[in-house]
């Protein structure tokens, strides 16, 4: 008999996934977190019910999500991820051998053991003496952090009970704040199709605390739509990645063209976003 994992976030569109078996499904104080083996997109970590990534997918995720702001900036050495307790941001940033430390603060301690445990192709970046973690919450950590950061990345789920201020005016304006002069940020930032409005309000923060706010995406099977976008905050141009060496390490989803494009807004969305 099948096994199927069906998302519903929306009343008007769900999607599924084959199942091979349950790896961890527990109740911590935050969600109920899930690891499952899956038919085709190996092994996915699933947040109350919401895919956070799979083996097979994640790669256009936490690569467009970190290298888009980690190449605008002149060697960066401090780094911050909101969220990002699975690893795969932290794996990506640590490529920078200009990097001296790369703070993540996640408030689920079992989102990091769970996903040390069945996700072994990040690699263990939490064994690089570079990594910090602070399992606490991260708009206390920003207040006491003013200038502190190079680049932050806001990794997080959904806009949905606790971390829907995350996607706050107030949190954008603390994460600028830490940002040291000529720093970049890129936070998770939903879905054209699905999220319009949600995205036009982010935007419009960003481009009051920012010169050269962008929108951008990447394709990304397993999430809504199948596609997932990001925010660029930063006075720093966007282009500037475009001028900078990829990290040591193999890209397997972003390669100059791929970094351009992700820039290219559909022409329906380009009108909502722009006005």
């Amino acid at each position: 008999m099948s096994i199927w994992f069906t998302e519903e976030l929306h009343p008007y569109y769900r999607k599924g996934i084959r199942v091979k078996r349950v790896l961890a499904d527990e109740q911590t104080q935050y969600q109920h977190l899930q690891v499952v083996e899956t038919e085709f997109f190996g092994n996915a970590l699933i947040l109350d019910g919401i895919i956070q990534l799979t083996e097979r997918d994640n790669m256009g995720y936490h690569e467009m999500l970190v290298h888009a702001p980690m190449l605008a900036v002149d060697n960066p050495k401090r780094v911050l991820i909101v969220g990002g307790g699975d690893g795969g941001s932290l794996q990506q940033a640590l490529r920078y051998p200009s990097v001296e430390e790369v703070v993540v603060c996640e408030l689920d301690q079992r989102v990091v053991d769970l996903s040390r445990e069945h996700f072994a192709s990040f690699g263990d970046p939490w064994a690089d003496p570079r990594a910090k973690l602070l399992i606490r919450d991260a708009f206390a950590y920003l207040e006491e952090n003013p200038g502190r950061f190079d680049v932050i990345v806001s990794d997080t789920t959904d806009p949905i009970g606790m971390a829907e201020r995350l996607f706050s005016d107030e949190f954008y304006q603390l994460m600028v704040r830490a940002l040291t002069p000529g720093g970049a940020a890129a936070t998770q930032c939903e879905q054209p199709y699905f999220d319009t409005e949600l995205i036009k309000q982010i935007y419009k923060s960003a481009k009051a605390l920012t010169k050269n706010p962008a929108y951008y995406y990447a394709n990304i099977p397993t999430y809504p739509g199948g596609g997932i976008g990001f925010m660029y905050v930063s006075d720093t141009p966007w282009t500037e990645g475009l001028k900078t060496a990829y990290p040591p390490g193999v890209n397997n989803y972003l390669n100059p063209e791929i970094h351009k494009a992700a820039f290219a807004l559909p022409e329906f969305f380009r009108r909502e976003l722009q006005g």
